[in-house]
């Protein structure tokens, strides 16, 4: 049912189906959201399914959750390190100032509990940003207000 769609099967999604009764539990690796999403939809959509769990993880949860660790960790917030995921194994890009740091970015990013693997592309040789001209992450930013909706704004 999910190899009947395309994305899915073009992408090389890792999925795992775990059938109990009429429940459905998904694990694995997606590229997108959107796939995710409509593996869940899938699914559910079939008859015999009463109850579907959705663990995937999407690689851009992937890379949210490394970029919002290294801007929240003070040895690597001051850096522009880029963060890419393909199926959970992240690349981390660009310049730091030592060791010290590339390896605290390594480390941080291995952490992060939806990381399958990390690969070093990290040089040697940037200088760190001043603090003023970086913005920390806020997890209160990703909350809508009450006042946005009812006024029509995103």
């Amino acid at each position: 049912m999910l190899w009947d769609y395309e994305p899915l099967r073009a992408s090389h999604a890792e999925i795992f189906i775990d059938v109990d009764g009429d429940q459905v539990r998904l694990r694995g690796r997606v590229r997108t959201l959107p796939q995710k999403l409509i593996a869940g939809v899938l699914v559910e959509r079939m008859p015999e399914v009463a109850l579907v769990v959705n663990d995937l993880i999407a690689d851009p949860e992937v890379v949210r959750a490394v970029a919002d660790a290294l801007a929240e960790d003070d040895r690597t917030a001051a850096y522009v390190i880029r963060v890419e995921s393909r199926h959970g194994v992240v690349a981390l890009r660009g310049e730091v100032a030592s060791e010290a740091i590339q390896e605290a970015a390594l480390s941080i990013a291995s952490s992060v509990p939806i990381v399958a693997a990390v690969r070093n592309y990290l040089t040697i040789g940037g200088t760190a940003l001043p603090a003023i001209a970086l913005a920390r992450p806020n997890r209160a930013a990703d909350v809508l207000e009450p006042s946005a909706v009812s006024e029509g704004r995103p």
